[in-house]
């Protein structure tokens, strides 16, 4: 009996680890090509937890089976990092601190139980005496709002008039611009400014990448008792997802090309809407340092609705260096502020 079991737990655990195998893979796939292994990558997080309990069973079973999944982790490391990293931290002097934050409109249609969320936003940025700020989704009939900046450059998120997103900085910004992405939709769009910091030019691209539209009913629906409902729920979530994924992998290879034109050392910002395992994550960082695993601690996560789902992300040319990484739980969006010291 009990060898029946082990036996069974055995193919559950081969199963799982061709799961990890996609997902290991998934990055170098473009969903365009072939969307559903993307599925992957995005679990990934949850199929190494699964992996890791079945290693704890086989260590207290003294089963030779522990070495594949040791050896599968193992593989799997340079991924894991991506969502869980550990630096010391080292003081460099004269650095440019830069945020992005995804504002959620400034909470205009209530989602949270705050009130003046934009005045609130703009006092903790403020106070953090940023540099530079990438700020994406954020609704304001003005043009402009009240940050201790100088420069500014604005622009409209594309078909919504008061949906702005912009590069806010204490340098001069000599060049700005928006790369118009074919095909682009709602919310979604990249803008660029060469900025000026003390001897050097650097280009900050500000990005935010398709969202995958999901509602309160669709969730409602994968958890209820109905099984027309779950059936239904799921079908909408697969949709909305190969959607999402497809239109992600375009808005990246086009942002991509942009990038590879630039005269300067390039710095990235913005909300991916995907995780570290993902073409669009795995495109945009060749090349390039992500603050997060070169300079932060911790967890990180900076989508508020599901622990561990990092979406957000700063990343820079090999030149540069980053410090002091940090995440924020301000409590005013869906998502959290990021910042870092960028050194020349």
């Amino acid at each position: 009996m009990k060898k029946g079991i082990h036996y069974i737990i055995f193919f559950l655990n081969i199963i799982v680890l061709f799961t990890l195998s996609f997902a290991l893979v998934s990055p170098f796939v473009s969903p365009n090509i072939f969307w559903p292994i993307s599925f992957f990558g995005l679990f990934f997080p949850l199929i190494v937890c699964i992996i890791f309990g079945f290693t704890l069973f086989w260590i207290f079973q003294n089963k030779k089976f522990i070495w594949i999944n040791l050896i599968f982790l193992l593989f799997s490391s340079p991924y894991i990092i991506r969502f869980v990293s550990y630096n010391k931290n080292t003081e460099v002097n004269e650095g440019v601190k830069i945020m992005s934050y995804n504002v959620r409109l400034f909470n205009k249609w209530g989602w949270i139980n705050e009130k003046n969320v934009d005045e609130k936003i703009i006092s903790f940025v403020n106070n953090e005496k940023v540099d530079i700020f990438c700020i994406q989704e954020y609704y304001n009939p003005r043009e402009d709002l009240n940050f201790n900046f100088k420069y500014s450059h604005i622009g409209i998120q594309k078909n919504k008039e008061n949906w702005h997103m912009a590069i806010y900085s204490s340098y001069p910004q000599i060049n700005k611009g928006t790369v118009h992405i074919n095909g682009s939709e709602m919310n979604n769009t990249c803008i660029f400014s060469d900025i000026i910091v003390k001897q050097d030019t650097i280009r900050v691209y500000n990005i935010h990448l398709a969202s995958n539209f999901f509602q309160k009913k669709d969730f409602d629906n994968i958890t209820s008792t109905e099984k027309s409902k779950v059936k239904n729920g799921l079908i909408g979530i697969s949709k909305k997802l190969k959607r999402s994924f497809g239109r992600r992998g375009s808005e990246v290879d086009q942002i991509k090309e942009h990038i590879s034109k630039s005269p300067y050392s390039v710095i990235i910002c913005g909300d991916f809407n995907d995780t570290p395992v993902s073409y669009a994550y795995q495109e945009l960082s060749k090349k390039r340092n992500d603050a997060f695993i070169k300079s932060g601690n911790g967890i990180g996560s900076t989508y508020t609705k599901i622990p561990t789902l990092r979406i957000d992300y700063i990343l820079y040319d090999n030149n540069l260096y980053s410090s002091d990484f940090i995440t924020y739980n301000t409590g005013l969006s869906d998502h959290r502020a990021i910042s870092c010291t960028i050194n020349f």
